[in-house]
């Protein structure tokens, strides 16, 4: 099981995140249960991870990414590079070629034979493992606290983790302006259907376009793609997106694709005109 590690010693990578199970457990009386959008599971870099910060609102001492986004539960996948266990925990050191981190899994005496299996398999140097759990700050120094260790099966899943990493950077970012256009173009969309011309929705996305700019241009591309990526083992050709969004210019259209593709949120298949979404 899992991925010989070639190795690679590369920077980059994205920012940093930590999470919120760190601090003190407040009573009911003085603290509101935190919602569920603020637990969601974050897929993050070690390089995250250590440019996260104290999330001075809370007062909990849990920690953000540098975007803004709260840290919980994360998801890392990583090389391990050392193991080394002990009775009471096994402690991991990965690399991911944004950093170096180290992962300390406890060991519980009512552990299920599936899981001590599981665990003998990513106690092994050289391989990819998955990682969920909380990022913990003693004293300065991060350290993944797991919750659960699994082993990499294939190498798609480390490509996915990567393009996870992004997308949910990127929707993060752009959630307002994505949402903004919507409702300055709602009232559009209820006079042409008062109209009597149908469903409308060409007439509530060209109002988008109009009002919203490139991102609304771009959402509209990548929505069109999700839809119909399936009608073709090799996606979406760049022509059919011009001839479907008839109303948009098709440098627009050309455009928008080539950001998508930047930003990792499609990807080209057969050609650099064939193209799937990321998520």
């Amino acid at each position: 099981f899992g991925i010989d590690y070639q190795g690679g010693d590369g920077g980059g990578g994205y920012t940093n995140a930590n999470n919120s199970f760190g601090g003190t457990q407040d009573s009911a009386e003085k603290k509101s249960r935190r919602s569920y959008d603020d637990q969601t599971l974050v897929p993050i870099t070690i390089q995250m991870a250590y440019r996260a910060r104290p999330d001075t609102q809370s007062g909990d001492g849990s920690l953000v990414l540098e975007d803004g986004r709260p840290l919980h539960t994360v998801k890392m996948i990583g090389a391990v590079r050392n193991v080394e266990d002990a009775s009471t925990n096994v402690m991991y050191t990965i690399e991911d070629g944004t950093g170096v981190m180290d992962v300390k899994e406890w060991l519980g005496d009512q552990d299920p034979q599936a899981v001590q299996q599981m665990r003998e398999q990513t106690k092994q140097e050289g391989i990819y493992i998955k990682v969920i759990g909380q990022i913990k700050d003693y004293e300065g120094k991060k350290l993944l606290v797991a919750n659960a260790v699994r082993p990499l099966t294939t190498g798609n899943e480390l490509t996915h983790h990567f393009l996870e990493v992004m997308y949910s950077s990127e929707k993060f970012k752009r959630a307002d302006s994505i949402v903004s256009p919507m409702m300055m173009g709602t009232s559009g969309i209820h006079n042409t259907m008062g109209g009597g011309t149908g469903f409308g929705s060409n007439s509530m996305a060209g109002g988008m376009g109009g009002v919203g700019g490139g991102d609304a241009i771009r959402d509209r591309v990548l929505n069109f793609m999700q839809e119909h990526q399936d009608d073709s083992e090799n996606g979406v050709s760049v022509d059919t997106v011009i001839q479907m969004l008839h109303d948009i210019p098709e440098p627009e259209i050309r455009k928008a694709v080539e950001l998508l593709s930047e930003e990792g949120q499609i990807y080209s298949t057969l050609n650099e005109f064939q193209f799937k979404v990321a998520m």
